[in-house]
């Protein structure tokens, strides 16, 4: 028989805040002391308890009346600090082993777990210290004014803790703003603004009876390396900072876990001691890798988000409050999205470490950071196309930092060939610029000579990755950050130059998989778009591997062609097209140059220098003269003049479908007679 079970939810304790998150712990450390099959979980943003003929009334009446907290006691405080002076652990592993009671044993765990020296929750300070803030004298100072005060006093204390209520006069209360930043007069000092807030004193002893459930684990990842991260839960690195001024700004990250399905403590206790996140094999223990583990499904099942809360520095340089940001949802599978990142991660791994004291600011390299936290923020909106493309530009930002840098060039490793879907889900809807972007990034795609080789100083080694070629840059990299019809020509010489030096004969190296509609190629002549946004994600699209091919239709729309205005740019490009095409074009079912005279890369920078001179009439003269020895006669061309030839150059670069070139080049055919 279904026992029905009743639910007494409290929407005054929400995991908006550090403290009022482990307020939710401690609410079911408290009752469970009363009602030892009382279970909590999380509901609909607020805590909620679960059990047996419970009510509103039995929970208020139980804490006012009945209940004890737990007694602060830093009893490990004079061992503390010889084994500080000393660097060592043993005076604790000593005090520990002796202790007879195991409430002290876990209290002393939750602080501070030795491992050859003393590793502290950061949460907790330094054992109970946070700072000048004494987290036991907060303790007492709690306990007392609830002791003296009038019954209605203590209730309505309790109503704001738990409901959110307006009371009377609450008690000042020092030393609580680590985990309660709105009741920190100056959390954010050195603004314009800031606000005094105030915690009920329930609040406080509820939380830090939540707070030692976080138990270090002795047995868990120990070693002679182990960090604070390796054997609190949850408690993760700091994160890398994202400027010099930060070093030393960031003590670490608590996830703390959220689930729905009700608790009792037992269960709680063994999820907090398990601290379970994982990336495959590999145990998270930065922000960025617990983001992925919960994109992959690789915690406890039953955590359906983490709250994120980072310890920083805001009023004093030894003081490091939880600081509330985004939540992140848990996959129950792994994810598409985790997939795509998890790539990036061997990656990272080989990207220098950034310090963590002030006094190593020389050594800020700036690499780990903004990635680090672009994908916290993927983690947290995984269907946010605009931290998407944030995330792969700075990836091609970061990869042409380390590329220009000798010394990172032979430390580092290059970034892998990001995956196609990328493209996707930053760009659900391309518009006209990165379709232009992604058709000259596809370029050699499946080659030898892929166009990120001339962006990036990279090389293609056995296995087809990506890899440094050496701590020089190679010439044949010409990318830079200037203006985008000076650039774009410069590439196009230089890949001509590099194929003439490879075979005797060779094509024109422009294969691409991805091509350009007619019409977008048309703006981009007229000028009408944003240039500056085309050179921006070159690079960036050049990460992605492009050696699949596509369904034509969806690069170039064919039907397009045939009703595009014809400009005279425009037209003047499609009279050159078919000299810089890397196939023999065909026209009206047939090839059209003989075998002996196709586009040869020689052909195509001898036209090339002249077109971005502006001789126009050798241009035309060279290109006739190709035509009609193949049995074609263009049409009389009108004086050109104020054509751009830089213009014409980049737009050669831009990839169009052979349907596009066939068609764009019969325009200028003269009509063949025919023998009756």
């Amino acid at each position: 028989m279904n026992q029905e079970l009743n639910a007494v939810p409290f929407k005054g304790v929400r995991p908006e805040s550090l403290g009022n998150y482990f307020v939710g712990l401690g609410l079911i450390a408290a009752l469970s002391k009363k009602y030892p099959h009382i279970r909590g979980c999380w509901r609909n943003g607020y805590f909620v308890l679960v059990g047996d003929s419970l009510s509103d009334d039995a929970v208020k009446n139980y804490l006012l009346n009945e209940w004890h907290p737990t007694t602060y006691d830093r009893w490990w405080s004079d061992v503390q600090k010889k084994d500080t002076k000393a660097q060592t652990d043993q005076g604790l592993w000593r005090a520990r082993s002796t202790e007879k009671d195991p409430n002290r044993v876990r209290l002393l765990d939750a602080h501070i777990v030795g491992s050859r020296r003393n590793q502290f929750n950061h949460v907790l300070g330094t054992g109970g210290n946070v700072g000048k803030r004494d987290l036991a004298k907060t303790s007492r100072d709690a306990w007392r004014s609830i002791q003296k005060s009038k019954p209605q006093d203590k209730a309505c204390w309790l109503d704001q803790t738990l409901y959110e209520t307006s009371s009377g006069t609450i008690p000042k209360l020092n030393n609580a703003g680590s985990w309660f930043v709105y009741a920190n007069r100056t959390f954010n000092s050195g603004q314009d603004w800031f606000r005094e807030g105030e915690i009920s004193p329930w609040s406080f002893l509820l939380a830090l009876e939540g707070v030692i459930l976080l138990v270090g684990g002795v047995n868990r990842r120990i070693g002679s390396r182990s960090r604070p991260y390796a054997v609190f839960p949850f408690l993760t690195e700091s994160p890398s900072p994202k400027s010099e001024g930060e070093i030393g700004y960031f003590k670490a990250e608590l996830w703390g876990p959220l689930w729905n399905n009700p608790m009792n403590i037992s269960e709680l206790r063994y999820l907090l001691e398990r601290g379970l996140a994982r990336i495959g094999e590999r145990a998270a223990k930065s922000p960025h890798e617990f983001a992925l583990a919960a994109m992959s499904a690789g915690v406890d099942v039953g955590i359906i988000s983490f709250a994120r809360f980072v310890l920083q520095q805001t009023t004093s340089p030894k003081v490091y409050e939880a600081i509330p940001s985004e939540k992140v949802e848990v996959n129950q599978t792994k994810s598409h999205e985790s997939k795509l990142i998890e790539s990036l991660i061997p990656w990272l791994d080989w990207l220098p470490h950034e310090p963590t004291d002030h006094k190593q600011k020389g050594k800020f390299k700036g690499l780990r950071g903004p990635i680090e936290e672009a994908i916290v923020r993927i983690a947290a909106r995984p269907n946010d196309a605009e931290r998407w493309r944030q995330l792969w530009l700075l990836l091609a930002d970061t990869q042409g930092r380390i590329d220009r840098n000798q010394g990172l060039r032979g430390k580092s490793r290059a970034l892998p060939w990001l995956d196609e879907a990328w493209f996707k889900k930053a760009w659900p809807v391309p518009p006209a610029e990165i379709q232009i972007a992604r058709a000259i990034a596809s370029i050699g795609a499946g080659t030898d000579t892929p166009i990120i080789s001339n962006i990036f100083g990279v090389t293609l080694d056995k296995y087809k990755k990506l890899v440094f070629g050496g701590e020089n840059r190679p010439q044949r990299v010409v990318w830079h950050n200037g203006r985008l019809l000076t650039v774009l020509p410069a590439l196009l010489q230089r890949r001509l130059i590099d194929a003439e030096s490879e075979d005797e004969l060779p094509r024109p190296p422009l294969v691409a998989n991805r091509k350009c509609p007619p019409e977008i190629l048309a703006a981009f002549i007229n000028k009408s778009l944003d240039y500056e946004m085309i050179g921006r994600w070159i690079p960036a699209l050049s990460l992605v591997n492009w050696s699949a091919r596509s369904n034509s239709t969806a690069d170039a729309d064919e039907s397009q062609s045939e009703s595009l205005v014809s400009d005279g740019a425009y037209l003047l490009q499609a009279l050159f097209r078919p000299l810089f095409c890397p196939f023999n074009p065909r026209l009206f079912g047939e090839e059209f140059f003989s075998p002996t005279l196709e586009p040869r890369a020689v052909t195509a920078r001898r036209l090339l220098n002249l077109i971005r001179q502006g001789s126009w009439d050798e241009v035309i003269q060279l290109a006739r003269s190709r035509y009609l020895a193949s049995g074609h006669n263009i049409i009389a061309t009108p004086p050109i003049e104020g054509a751009d030839g830089e213009l014409i150059a980049s737009a050669l670069l831009v990839p169009l479908s052979a349907h596009e070139i066939a068609s764009g080049l019969s325009r200028w055919l003269k009509p063949k007679k025919h023998s009756k």
